[in-house]
């Protein structure tokens, strides 16, 4: 190859290499910006405006029937920041278009917040007061009606029951105990009277004399001799109480009733805490049902108001 074609393939390739300078890449780039088309704004149902998080207050009774009927979950048994990251969620999900068609209804709103004023004056905490009247003139709140109010005897809740066997145990414990006291108090004075007997029939000598040492001698002797006679001649006549207790077979037969007693008690109380935990589960399931019927009341009144 000849040398002056060498050098002017050279001189092209330098030139190519100087003329990308870094102003004509930042050119490039910002062209390339500016080509770009901005984001095409979504076209919501029935020309519905996108919400902002602000609109938390507006759009609260629409919110909490949709968590109601698509959820499943209730808004006020949410603490403020579950409550506050679904809304986020919702307005997400309402800005893309991506709920039902039906919620971007308008009439959606009016129905849901119509829907909850009427609960609210359906329910017996709601009461509204003359503004003339004073705070003072109220007394205290009447208290809530029970959901099902019926006549005759209702059946004991698990608190109740365990509050009825904590009194119970209570009288229990303090009968027992007076109980004790007074058998204590009864044998004392047995004993008392007995020594008093004794002495009346056998003068004991004074306290600490020879001659009251040498009875005490006397009878520790005579005790032993026939616990020595008993064991040579093969049997000890054992008194019954020492066989079956202070009272014998009456004490016997005694402790038997009250293990049967005890033992229906316990028999009665599963009987209630079964009985208890069906009715707990019986209200559950009408709370339940009657959440459905709500709703599925709420979604007719909406089909009735868009289709007649």
């Amino acid at each position: 190859m000849p040398r002056a074609t060498r050098e002017e393939s050279n001189h092209k390739r330098h030139r190519s290499h100087r003329s990308r300078s870094p102003r004509r890449e930042d050119d490039s780039h910002r062209h390339k910006r500016r080509s770009r088309s901005p984001a095409k704004p979504v076209e919501l149902p029935y020309n519905a405006k996108p919400l902002s998080r602000r609109q938390y207050d507006e759009y609260r009774p629409m919110f909490q029937s949709y968590l109601d009927i698509q959820k499943q979950i209730q808004l006020d048994d949410l603490d403020e920041r579950e409550a506050k990251g679904r809304w986020k969620s919702f307005v997400s999900r309402w800005n893309h278009g991506e709920l039902a068609r039906s919620w971007y209804d308008p009439s959606m709103l009016k129905s849901a917040q119509e829907t909850v004023q009427s609960y609210r004056r359906e329910s017996p905490s709601y009461a509204p007061r003359d503004g003339d009247e004073s705070e003072e003139e109220f007394g205290p709140a009447p208290p809530n009606l029970a959901r099902h109010s019926g006549h005759g005897p209702t059946i004991p809740k698990l608190d109740d029951l365990a509050y009825r066997n904590e009194l119970q145990e209570e009288d229990r414990a303090r009968g027992q105990s007076d109980y004790m006291d007074g058998l204590r108090y009864s044998r004392k004075v047995d004993r008392k009277v007995q020594n008093e007997r004794l002495e009346e029939l056998v003068p004991r000598a004074d306290p600490g004399s020879r001659e009251r040492q040498l009875e005490k001698k006397r009878e520790t002797t005579s005790t032993l001799q026939s616990f020595r006679d008993a064991k040579e001649s093969g049997d000890v006549d054992v008194p019954e109480s020492d066989l079956m207790g202070d009272d014998g077979i009456d004490n016997y037969k005694k402790k038997k009733r009250e293990q049967e007693r005890q033992k229906n008690e316990r028999e009665i109380r599963r009987e209630e805490i079964a009985r208890a935990r069906e009715a707990e589960r019986h209200e559950r399931l009408a709370e339940r049902r009657e959440k459905e019927s709500k709703t599925m009341e709420f979604l007719k009144q909406i089909a009735k108001e868009r289709f007649g």
